[in-house]
């Protein structure tokens, strides 16, 4: 009898092939994503150079803020002032101030007036009435009315009282309340001395056409009243109650007399403001002895040191970050971010040959003639006395910064950098320009690894349909031999 053999017969495993796809798939997507690695890498790189160059470019707009507050020659003109008698009188100027040097006697100082009335009993009302406060100079007992605020004129071109009405049942300090309400250029105060009750007024503002008038057209109590050109007993011009009449301030200024209704003098000298705090006079006004304060101006070098040592420290934070991201440590072996980039390089090359230029207009052109000195690494230096000597040296200093010649190669160093700068940073400037290019690089690096991704998952999608195809098939062929499988052995048991 013969039989069939069966030793080729198709198995399958799982899927029908007998392969393990989803690792063969795995592996060929993998071979095909392999460029992603090094993509990567470089795009980590090029995140680092970007990052780095805003750093640069942050720098480069420091140094040119920089200079730019350096460029004005008004920001150079500040004034200083002092006073020998810093208790008598303060001084401040501004740039409009001429250097000058001047003599200051106090005669008298501005007041106000201030008046009590006689004491009052204590918490009593004081009576129906209207009382009528008048703004105006009083000279002796005779009282010149003024035009000041308030001004309520029942009549054009002249000035009017303001009324307060008191009620029947007003006590000192209701009435206090409403006089200050009333806005009438007095300020009230309601006073207990101990045992009594006293009204207080004195006027807002200081100097002689900030006195006041107080009457009443109807009778209001004549201990509220102050009028010293009328009969005074029983009202606040009682001698025997505190008076003070207000005043002008009276200062001599080089021996010339000047009057102020405050206590600072602000227009008598372009840019000084003086602040009157004591008399030094004494005996005034029958016999005066005056002992002048002295109140001197000079100009004040500090701002402009300042502006030179801001320049100096933002040039060498600058300096010091392209020499590191440009250099090659040959010790270590490791070339910095930037090493042979000609875009970066070239910066630091126009910077350097900027320190070593020369400005014309003043009698120092180059920066080492004011003590600042370049170093081997590039930084500056500053030597303090060569830069004290020059910032007290008129405007030499200003000059070497400040010199417009309508010529970059001999403008002041402050237009210089402040000019390149704006031109680096701006629209088609060497920085705008490279970090526009590294930009570029990333995104060209991003849309690679797209690219890469979109091939890969093309693939994946390809093998997946072709093995899924021959899983088809080969499990098509392997229930074909399963059933000739079976068939033989039917037809060896049938011969048998």
């Amino acid at each position: 009898m013969s039989t069939i053999s069966t030793t080729g017969t198709l198995s399958s495993a799982g899927l029908g092939s007998g392969l393990n796809v989803t690792s063969i798939v795995s592996q060929l997507v993998a071979l095909e994503k392999a460029p992603l690695t090094l993509l990567a890498t470089k795009a980590t790189s090029e995140k680092a150079q970007i990052s780095s160059f805003g750093q640069i470019q942050s720098q480069i707009s420091a140094l040119t803020d920089a200079a730019t507050a350096m460029s004005n020659p008004s920001a150079w003109t500040a004034s200083k002032a002092s006073s020998s008698n810093p208790n008598a009188a303060s001084i401040t100027a501004t740039n409009l101030a001429q250097p000058a040097s001047f003599s200051l006697d106090v005669d008298a100082l501005a007041t106000q007036q201030s008046v009590s009335s006689g004491p009052l009993t204590a918490g009593a009302a004081l009576g129906a009435g209207t009382l009528k406060f008048q703004l105006g100079n009083w000279s002796g007992n005779s009282f010149s009315p003024v035009l000041g605020a308030p001004v309520l004129p029942a009549t054009v071109g002249l000035p009017a009282p303001v009324s307060v009405t008191i009620s029947a049942t007003d006590t000192v300090a209701t009435l206090a309340a409403k006089i200050n309400a009333a806005n009438a250029g007095v300020v009230a105060t309601a006073f207990n001395d101990g045992t009594a009750d006293r009204l207080l007024l004195r006027s807002k503002n200081t100097g002689a056409a900030a006195g006041f008038q107080v009457t009443s057209p109807d009778g209001a109590p004549a201990a509220l009243l102050f009028d010293p050109s009328t009969a005074t007993t029983g009202t606040m011009a009682d001698p025997a109650n505190p008076i003070q009449y207000s005043q002008d301030a009276k200062a001599r200024i080089n021996g010339i007399a000047v009057t102020s209704a405050s206590n600072t003098l602000a227009s008598n000298i372009p840019g000084v403001t003086i602040n009157l705090l004591a008399t030094t006079t004494t005996g005034y006004p029958a016999s005066p002895v005056r002992s002048p304060a002295t109140l001197n101006i000079s100009t004040d070098v500090t701002p402009g040191v300042g502006f030179v040592q801001n320049f100096v420290t933002t040039y060498n934070t600058l300096n010091a970050t392209l020499s590191s991201m440009t250099k090659y440590d040959a010790a270590t072996q490791t070339a910095g971010m930037f090493q042979g980039d000609s875009a970066v390089v070239g910066l630091q090359n126009v910077m350097r040959r900027m320190l070593g230029s020369t400005s014309l207009g003043a009698s120092s052109q180059y920066l080492s003639d004011v003590g600042l000195e370049t170093q081997l690494d590039g930084s500056l230096k500053i030597n303090t006395t060569k830069l004290s000597t020059a910032a007290n040296n008129g405007t030499t200093l200003q000059q070497l910064f400040t010199a417009n010649n309508s010529d970059p190669a001999s403008n002041g160093f402050a237009l210089k950098f402040r000019d390149f700068g704006k031109s680096a940073l701006g629209i088609g400037g060497m920085a705008t320009n490279q970090a526009s290019a590294l930009a570029a690089v990333l995104a060209d690096n991003t849309k690679q690894q797209t690219a890469v991704n979109d091939r890969a998952a093309a693939l994946q999608a390809q093998l997946q349909a072709q093995y899924s195809a021959l899983d088809a098939r080969m499990a098509q062929l392997n229930s074909i031999g399963s059933y000739v499988s079976q068939q033989v052995t039917l037809w060896n048991k049938s011969t048998a």
